[in-house]
């Protein structure tokens, strides 16, 4: 923490510390009474200790400077604290955004090589009927996906061929990003006003050309409009639940913003301070102080998208209330083995070195008042009798002000834990939250592509033939190629044997039969909308070095072309998700300034049975159990959780979060997976 910037807003941020306000009030009260009471020494017991009471006012003096450096400590700890908090959601809310239009891209470049879409554009029928046909194709789509509000489908001229939103009266279309998408190879981006959504204002689209197959030249473009406002609400929804005081916003990169949390007091449209080298910066909101951290995206697979941050803003009128929150802690354990108490304690261990020196000065003093008090000279013995008020009143000052010191920095240890036990029951619902988002993809994407025509008409011939392997290997690499979460996609007929695969290490599974549980479930269901999902088990479908791994498989039913509503076999998809999760974990650790992860910090998923899914410890493999807290295990769909853990001679605050499912996924769609994430920090 920059100490500069800190003392630079100082009085600002002292205002709002209360704690620290009562502390500094009541050591400039000490110091008045120790003045007072070194005067006194001055004018009664000048003649016998003179270099006493020079040594008094020196310690005044230490203490004084050591007062001055509580106080900075405290704010500095204070400010911290809430940085961290504020940088941690100003970098989730932007990196959990990024996450998911990942996806998009994927989702565009996979629908524009669509096969009925291709020839629709191709038969150049557009007809009520055949136009009605591509639509149903597209609100399929959209029903599974759906974060899409309007799917638009043009040709080369722009003219509007087929969309979703009835009510949005779409015919042509003359916005740049046609000429755009059809002179680029992948996908165009874009956040602006576009005629494809006539007075909505700002739109996010996903736009990609439609290609001939033979010549690659292009006969149209899809365009996939996002729900992003809806998006927005539910992710400012999910932060908020960490602090009430918080504004979240996107900015883009000019700094305005773009979505907000608060359009009252922050609304979008307003250009916001980047100041992104800063570790926060102090902004005025409503006529008020607010502390400002603003954050650029780590990315996700290599992709940035376009050039947006996560900005958050916290009242500091405010920021500084929150409490210990009803946990009961050994402020002896904390001091001794929490590794963030090391400035506070050294604060404290220093006004106990000078305290120590004041007493030793008080019992010198009171030996030669002793000594004095025997004296011949009468105005020495009288000196001697007045020293020893003089004395214990320096003294129980100073007894008054080390107990300040300890109870200030005692008060802000026991913060400080509390603050970091609700960082992570925050980064734990954060893991468990993009785990849902991941795996609501993959739902969406096992279920979309069992509907490609080609599968369906492939396998309603009663024998494969080479050539229709062949295409269902390429449909499936290059499916495979987009959505690189995967290690292998394969389609099965209605006895389970693996007809192709879209790994090519993978084509020895080819011709044998799966006897899973999930591929004869998927068998036996007919509705487009249903998926099946494998327990979370080891498989040869998803081994390294021909030792089987545990993973996820989403399994989807493929129905008839010829025979609506029967089942003749299905897809399966190969989650990868030993380093998926890894990463999921990873970037919900906490970490240094440098941007390196906190030593002593490991994230877990975890079954509620305690059978562990991934960990950041190497000591704990997938498939292991592993012995959970009994709060844990006992937490519902949504609910938080975190205590103190110690290990030896070192502390940590645990996290958990029990899964509550995203949109439709788990909530609904007949899938259950009672699932954990747990995150263990060193404090």
């Amino acid at each position: 923490m920059d100490r500069e910037l800190v003392t630079r807003h100082e009085q600002t941020l002292l205002r709002a510390m209360a704690s620290v306000g009562d502390c500094q009030n009541v050591l400039g009260r000490l110091d008045r009474q120790w003045t007072r009471a070194t005067l006194t020494g001055k004018i009664n017991c000048s003649r016998i200790a003179q270099t006493l009471i020079d040594f008094i006012i020196t310690t005044q003096d230490n203490f004084a400077a050591l007062q001055k450096n509580l106080v900075d400590t405290l704010v500095l700890e204070n400010t911290q604290k809430v940085v961290l908090e504020i940088a941690a959601v100003a970098q989730v809310a932007i990196d959990i955004l990024k996450r998911n239009l990942f996806e998009r891209t994927a989702d565009v470049g996979f629908l524009a090589t669509d096969d009925d879409i291709v020839r629709f554009l191709l038969a150049g029928d557009f007809s009520r009927d055949a136009v009605e046909i591509i639509e149903e194709r597209l609100l399929e789509y959209r029903n599974k996906y759906t974060v899409y509000w309007e799917i638009v489908v043009m040709d080369t001229d722009g003219v509007v061929r087929a969309h979703l939103d009835r009510d949005n009266p779409l015919t042509r279309s003359a916005d740049p990003l046609l000429a755009e998408a059809m002179g680029c190879r992948e996908y165009v981006e874009t956040y602006r006003e576009t005629d494809l959504a006539p007075g909505r204002g700002d739109v996010l689209a996903y736009s990609q050309a439609i290609r001939q197959p033979d010549t690659g030249a292009p006969i149209g473009v899809l365009t996939l409009l996002f729900d992003f406002v809806g998006e927005m609400e539910g992710i400012f929804e999910s932060l908020k639940r960490s602090s009430d005081d918080m504004i979240i916003e996107i900015l883009d990169g000019d700094g305005r913003a773009i979505a907000t949390s608060d359009p009252v007091r922050a609304p979008a449209g307003r250009a916001y301070p980047l100041a992104l080298r800063d570790d926060f910066h102090m902004t005025q909101l409503v006529g008020e102080p607010y502390l400002a951290k603003t954050l650029p995206t780590k990315g996700y697979q290599g992709f940035f998208g376009l050039p947006w941050y996560g900005h958050v803003q916290k009242r500091v009128a405010t920021a500084f209330r929150n409490g210990v929150n009803g946990h009961r802690f050994d402020e002896a354990a904390i001091r001794q083995n929490a590794i963030f108490s090391g400035r506070l304690v050294q604060v404290e261990e220093a006004s106990e070195n000078v305290l120590s020196d004041l007493e030793l000065v008080v019992q010198n003093g009171e030996i030669m008042a002793a000594k004095k008090s025997v004296q011949a000279d009468p105005s020495e013995r009288v000196e001697a009798q007045a020293l020893p008020h003089v004395l214990n009143e320096v003294k129980k000052i100073g007894d008054q002000v080390q107990h300040v010191f300890q109870e200030s920095t005692g008060g802000l240890l026991k913060l400080v834990t509390a603050s970091r036990l609700h960082d992570v029951q925050f980064l734990a619902a954060l893991a468990i939250d993009i785990m849902d988002r991941n795996l609501y993809e993959r739902a969406n994407d096992c279920r979309w592509w069992a509907l490609t025509s080609d599968f369906r008409r492939f396998l309603d011939k009663p024998r494969l033939a080479e050539a229709d392997r062949a295409r269902m290997r390429e449909i499936l690499a290059y499916i495979n190629s987009l959505y690189t979460v995967y290690t292998n996609l394969f389609v099965y007929d209605r006895e389970g044997r693996i007809l192709a695969c879209s790994n090519p290490d993978e084509h020895r599974q080819e011709g044998r039969i799966v006897s899973a549980r999930y591929v004869s479930e998927t068998l036996a269901i007919a509705d487009s909308q249903l998926y099946r999902v494998s327990d979370f088990e080891a498989t040869d479908l998803y081994e390294a070095g021909g030792q089987p791994r545990s993973t996820y498989i989403y399994s989807a039913p493929i129905t008839s072309l010829t025979s609506p509503g029967a089942t003749i076999g299905g897809i399966g998809i190969v989650f990868d998700s030993e380093p998926q999760f890894l990463s999921m974990l990873n970037d919900c650790l906490p970490r240094d300034g440098s941007g390196d992860i906190l030593e002593g910090s490991e994230g877990m998923f975890v079954e509620t049975s305690g059978r562990v899914v991934a960990s950041t410890n190497p000591e704990h493999a997938p498939g292991d159990v592993v012995d959970l807290a009994g709060v844990f295990c006992d937490l519902a769909c949504g609910q938080l959780a975190s205590h103190l853990v110690a290990e030896g001679d070192r502390l940590y605050a645990v996290g958990c979060a029990h899964a509550c499912g995203y949109r439709e996924y788990k909530r609904g769609d007949g899938y259950v997976n009672d699932l954990l994430a747990v995150i263990k920090v060193r404090i």
